[in-house]
C-alpha cells in the first residue's frame, strides 16, 4: 500500500512582522505547521527563532527550521511555538482563515470617485482640501461594507468616530469627469485609535493622485474615548498591511 501524503496545514496569505536576532523580516503567509519568511539579510541554513508580531500588543516566539529558500527568503517548518501560546497562535491562524472567507483575498479595500465640478477650483483642478473629502468619504464606505451593525451604533449614538489627525500629500492632478481609484489599508491599531493609509490613483492612467492617511479615535455615548469594539476589530485587523 502507498503511504498516505499528510494534508498541509491551510496557509494565509497575511503579512507579519518578524523579528530575528539578525533583523528584522515579513512572513507572507503563515499556519500552524510554518510559512515562508522574506528576509533582505542573510537567509537562514540551521534551525531559528523568530518572533511574530501578532497585533501592537501581542508577540509570540516559533522555533523554526528552514526547508527551502530562494533569492526573496525561506520557507520554514515550525519546531515548537512559545509555551503557553500554542492556542493563541492557533486561535489566530483560525481567524485569518474565517476573516478570508467574509472579506475575500484582497486585503485592500477599494472604491471609486468621481470628481464632480464642485470639487475643483478656478483652474479645474481638485481643490486641495476635497481630498481630505474623499478620505472620509472612503472611510465610511469602508466601515458600511464592513462592519454590520454600523447603523445601530450611529444611530444610537452609542459609538462616533471622532478623527485625530489626517494629512494627504499631492502628487499629480486630477480634473472635472476623472474617476479617482482610492485604495485604504489599515495601521498602528492600538486599543482605542487606528490609522488609515489611503491612495488615489486615476483609474484611466493608473497615476497615482494623492496618498495620506487619517487617524481616528472611538467616542462613547457619554463622550470619553472608548476601546475599539469587536465588530470593528475584524475588518481593521484583516486589512491591516505590515510596512516592509
Amino acid at each position: 500500500m502507498s503511504k498516505m501524503r499528510k494534508e498541509r496545514a491551510p496557509r494565509v496569505q497575511k503579512k507579519i512582522k518578524a523579528v530575528l536576532d539578525n533583523g528584522t523580516g515579513i512572513v507572507e503567509n503563515i499556519s500552524t505547521s510554518g510559512g515562508f519568511l522574506k528576509l533582505e539579510s542573510e537567509i537562514p541554513t540551521e534551525p531559528f527563532q523568530l518572533e511574530l508580531k501578532i497585533s501592537e500588543f501581542k508577540t509570540i516566539a516559533l522555533e523554526c527550521e528552514p526547508q527551502w529558500h530562494n533569492s526573496s527568503g525561506v520557507g520554514f517548518k515550525t519546531l515548537r511555538i512559545e509555551e503557553k501560546k500554542e492556542d493563541l497562535f492557533t486561535r489566530y491562524v483560525e481567524k485569518q482563515i474565517q476573516a478570508l472567507e467574509i472579506y475575500g483575498k484582497d486585503r485592500v479595500f477599494k472604491t471609486e470617485i468621481m470628481v464632480t465640478l464642485k470639487n475643483t477650483n478656478v483652474f479645474g483642478n481638485v481643490y486641495f482640501s476635497n481630498f481630505i473629502e474623499y478620505q472620509g468619504i472612503i472611510r465610511e464606505k469602508f466601515l458600511l461594507a464592513n462592519v454590520p451593525d454600523l447603523h445601530e451604533l450611529m444611530a444610537n449614538r452609542s459609538v462616533r468616530l471622532v478623527t485625530v489627525d489626517t494629512y494627504n500629500r499631492f502628487i499629480s492632478n486630477a480634473y472635472f469627469g476623472d474617476t479617482l481609484v482610492a485604495e485604504l489599508t489599515t495601521s498602528e491599531i492600538k486599543a482605542a485609535t487606528c490609522r488609515l493609509d489611503i491612495r488615489f490613483l486615476n483609474k484611466a492612467t493608473k497615476a497615482m493622485v494623492g496618498e495620506g492617511y487619517q487617524r481616528f479615535c472611538m467616542v462613547g455615548e457619554k463622550g470619553k474615548v472608548i476601546r475599539i469594539p469587536k465588530t470593528f476589530l475584524g475588518p481593521l485587523n484583516f486589512y491591516h498591511e505590515v510596512k516592509e
